[in-house]
C-alpha cells in the first residue's frame, strides 16, 4: 500500500504532468451603437435601478464639535443657551444633548454633572439625525451616509455647517444645524427657562442638490431621538414612550397617541414597524419628565414632505422590554429634483423638560399626560409651585399642599365622622339583633342565613351613607397623587435625609436582594405611611358583629400589607403625602369625637315645643344659601340611618312585646 501510494502521488505527477487547460478570454460586454449627438429626453427621469458607477469614498477627517457650553465654565453661555449640543461629522449627526441649567438639571444621582437628554446610551450605534438615502449609499458601496465622515464647510457659534458630494457629481448633501440662543431682551424675562420653548430647539435643514443634468428621484431616511435617558428604571411607574400627534383627516385637530417600549419591540420583532401615514405634527421619545420630539417645519396638510413614520428598537432589554431604547425613523416622500436644482426640509428637535408652557408652544400638550383629572392635577401643581415660590422647601411646599387640601375638605370629613359615630351606637342593636336571629332560628340553618343576609344588606345601606364623602373627596387625592408623582421640580429635590422627593427615600442598602420583590434598598417612609394606614383603618372601622364582618375586617387588615408592598417604590414625595394626610385625618377624627363629647355633656334639656296657633304659626327653616349640591345627598345618607335605626328599635319593640305575650300563655 505504501508502495502504490508513493508511486500514485509522488512519481505519476512527475513523469506525466498535467497540461494546463487554455484560459478562456472574458466575454466583453456588448456595445450598442449610439449616435454621437444622442440625448436623453428633456424630462427623462434616471431610474433608482441605474447601475451605478464606482466612485472612491470621499476624505474627511473625523471630528467632534460642541454648539453652545462645552464645560460650565463660560456663565454667560450657559444663560444665553438652554442646550449644549455635540456633533460628530462621521455621519453628520448628533452624539448627545445635554441641559445647561445644572441647578435644576442635573443628572441623575449625579449633581455635579448636566444631565444629557439625547445620546445617553453609549452601547448603540445610532445616533441621533442619522440620514440613509438608498439612490446615494448604492453609489458608496463600502459606505452609507451614516458612517461616512462629512466636510465641515462652516462653523460659528450657533451653527453649523456639514456637506457631502458623491465623486460621480451626481449628488451633494448638506445638513445646516441652528442652535437657538437667547437675547438680552428675552433672557431678561422672569422665569425664562420655563416659559420659552425656543432655547430648547435644534433645528435643522436638510439640503438635497441634483448636479446632474437630468432630473433625478430620491427619498431618504431621517433617525429620531436617541438615547432619551429612563431614570430609576426599576422604581419609576413610565417608561419610554414613542409619542405621536397626526392631523386628523380633516387637519382641523390632531390625533395624539403613544406606544410604549415593550410595544415597540413586539411591533419590530413582528416587523410591523410602521406607525402611520398620516400628515405628522409631532413625534419623538418621551420619558417621565423629559421630552424629544421632532417637528417638521413644513405645513404637511399643503406640502407633504414626510410620507411614513416607523418605529426602531435601539437597544432591546431581553429580560425588561419595558427598559428597551426605542426612537423613530422619518422617511420623506419620493422627491423628483430638477436637473441643477436643490429641494430643502426643515425640522425642529425640541428637548426640553415636560412643562405645560413648554410643550404647549409646540402643539404637543398631550406629553402633560395627568390621568382624568387633569384639571384638578393642574391646580394641584400650581398650588405647590405658590409654596416653593414664597421660599418653602417642596418638602414643605406637600405638607402644606396637604394641610390645605383637607381643610377644604373638612366638612366631608365631619359628616363622614357623625355617620361613623351613629354607626357605632347601632353596632350593640344590631348584634343583639344578631343574636336572636341565632336563637330564633338556629346557627347556620335556610332561615337564618336569609335573615342574616337581610340584616348585612341594611348595614351595607347604612355604611354608603359614611362612603359617600370619600367618594367625593376620591378624585381630589387621586389628582393629588398624580401632581406630586408627576410634577418635574420635585426631581433631585433633597428634603430631611432623601436625596430626592422623585425617588424612594432609601435610607441604606440591604445586603441581599429580596427573593420575588427585587428590592435592594431599605425604604423607612413607606413602612411608616403603611404603620399610620393600619392605625388609622383600626381607628375608624366598628368593631364585627358576626363572622362575615370579621372575616372582611381581616381581609382589610391582608389589603393593607399587600398595599404596602405595592407602594414600596413609590416616590419620596408620595409616602411623605401619605403621612401627612393620615396624621391629619387621626388627628381630625380624634378632635370631632371630642368635640361631640363634649357638647352631648355640656347640652341643656331641650325645652318643651309650644302649640302653634294662629297667632304663632311654625316658622319653617330656611335653607341656606350658601349650601352646596351635595347636602341634598348627605341628608338623603342622614335620613337612611334614621329609618334603619328606627326600624331595629320597633323590631326590639316587637320582640319584647312577642316574648311578653307568650310569657301570659
Amino acid at each position: 500500500m505504501l508502495l502504490w501510494f508513493g508511486w500514485l502521488h509522488f512519481l505519476v505527477p512527475k513523469l506525466w504532468p498535467v497540461v494546463p487547460k487554455p484560459r478562456v478570454p472574458a466575454v466583453s460586454s456588448v456595445e450598442v451603437d449610439v449616435p454621437a449627438d444622442a440625448t436623453a429626453p428633456e424630462n427623462a427621469v434616471v431610474a433608482d435601478t441605474e447601475q451605478p458607477a464606482v466612485a472612491p469614498l470621499p476624505k474627511h477627517p473625523v471630528k467632534s464639535v460642541w454648539l453652545g457650553p462645552e464645560v460650565d465654565d463660560d456663565k454667560q453661555k450657559l444663560d444665553e443657551f438652554f442646550l449644549a449640543v455635540k456633533f460628530d461629522s462621521r455621519g453628520a449627526a448628533v452624539n448627545t444633548i445635554e441641559l445647561t441649567d445644572r441647578a435644576r438639571y442635573p443628572a441623575f444621582g449625579r449633581r455635579d454633572k448636566r444631565l444629557r437628554l439625547v445620546g445617553s446610551d453609549i452601547a448603540t450605534s445610532l445616533r441621533t439625525f442619522e440620514l440613509q438615502a438608498p439612490a446615494i449609499d448604492a453609489l458608496l458601496k463600502s459606505e452609507t451616509l451614516d458612517r461616512i465622515p462629512w466636510e465641515i464647510t462652516a462653523q460659528d457659534k450657533t451653527s453649523i455647517t456639514f456637506r457631502l458630494q458623491t465623486s460621480d457629481g451626481r449628488w451633494e448633501l448638506v445638513k445646516h444645524f441652528q442652535l437657538e440662543q437667547l437675547t438680552e431682551a428675552e433672557l431678561k424675562q422672569p422665569h425664562v427657562r420655563d416659559t420659552l420653548a425656543r432655547g430648547y430647539q435644534l433645528r435643522l435643514t436638510v439640503t438635497v442638490k441634483n448636479l446632474s443634468p437630468r432630473p433625478q428621484e430620491l427619498s431618504y431616511t431621517l433617525r429620531g431621538p436617541v438615547g432619551v435617558p429612563l431614570e430609576d428604571a426599576d422604581n419609576t411607574y413610565k417608561y419610554r414612550d414613542v409619542r405621536m400627534g397626526f392631523f386628523d383627516e380633516d387637519g382641523a385637530g390632531i390625533d395624539e397617541s403613544k406606544l410604549s417600549a415593550a410595544e415597540v419591540v413586539k411591533k419590530v420583532k413582528a416587523k410591523k414597524t410602521e406607525l402611520s401615514k398620516r400628515p405628522i405634527k409631532y413625534i419623538g421619545v418621551d420619558v417621565l419628565y423629559f421630552a424629544a420630539l421632532l417637528i417638521p417645519q413644513e405645513d404637511q396638510l399643503k406640502q407633504r414632505t414626510i410620507d411614513q413614520a416607523d418605529c426602531v428598537v435601539v437597544a432591546e432589554d431581553k429580560q425588561y422590554p419595558q427598559y428597551s431604547d426605542v426612537t423613530v425613523d422619518l422617511t420623506s416622500s419620493k422627491l423628483t429634483i430638477p436637473a441643477n436644482d436643490e429641494i430643502k426640509h426643515e425640522f425642529v428637535l425640541y428637548a426640553g423638560p415636560k412643562l405645560k408652557e413648554l410643550v404647549q408652544q409646540v402643539s404637543a400638550g398631550a406629553v402633560m399626560d395627568y390621568g382624568w383629572f387633569d384639571s384638578i392635577c393642574r391646580g394641584m401643581v400650581w398650588l405647590l409651585n405658590m409654596f416653593h415660590a414664597i421660599g418653602l422647601s417642596y418638602g414643605v411646599a406637600i405638607l402644606c399642599l396637604t394641610a390645605l387640601v383637607r381643610t377644604l375638605l373638612m366638612p366631608l370629613s365631619k359628616h363622614q365622622a357623625k355617620h361613623a359615630a351613629k354607626m357605632k351606637e347601632l353596632q350593640p342593636k344590631i348584634a343583639a339583633r344578631q343574636k336572636e336571629l341565632e336563637a330564633k332560628h338556629g346557627k347556620n340553618t335556610e332561615e337564618y342565613i336569609k335573615a342574616s343576609q337581610e340584616l348585612v344588606a341594611e348595614q351595607s345601606k347604612m355604611m354608603l351613607g359614611g362612603c359617600l364623602p370619600v367618594f367625593l373627596q376620591l378624585p381630589i387625592f387621586i389628582a393629588l397623587y398624580r401632581a406630586i408623582g408627576s410634577s418635574i421640580e420635585l426631581r433631585m429635590e433633597p428634603f430631611l435625609w432623601f436625596e430626592n422627593l422623585a425617588s424612594p427615600d432609601a435610607l441604606f442598602a440591604l445586603p441581599f436582594k429580596v427573593p420575588f420583590l427585587g428590592w435592594t434598598e431599605f425604604n423607612l417612609l413607606p413602612c411608616i405611611s403603611a404603620g399610620l394606614m393600619y392605625v388609622h383603618q383600626k381607628l375608624t372601622m366598628p368593631a364585627p358583629t358576626n363572622e362575615e364582618q370579621a372575616a372582611q375586617q381581616k381581609m382589610m387588615s391582608f389589603m393593607m400589607i399587600m398595599m404596602a408592598a405595592m407602594f414600596y417604590r413609590v416616590p419620596s414625595g408620595l409616602c411623605l403625602y401619605f403621612i401627612a394626610t393620615n396624621i391629619w385625618s387621626m388627628t381630625e377624627r380624634w378632635l370631632l369625637e371630642r368635640k361631640a363629647k363634649a357638647d352631648a355633656q355640656n347640652s341643656p334639656p331641650a325645652p318643651p315645643s309650644s302649640p302653634s296657633g294662629p297667632g304663632n304659626p311654625p316658622q319653617p327653616k330656611k335653607p341656606s344659601p350658601f349650601s352646596n349640591w351635595w347636602y341634598s345627598m348627605v341628608e338623603a345618607a342622614d335620613k337612611d340611618v334614621s329609618i334603619k335605626k328606627k326600624s331595629l328599635n320597633d323590631d326590639d319593640s316587637n320582640d319584647r312585646k312577642n316574648k311578653k305575650n307568650r310569657g301570659k300563655r
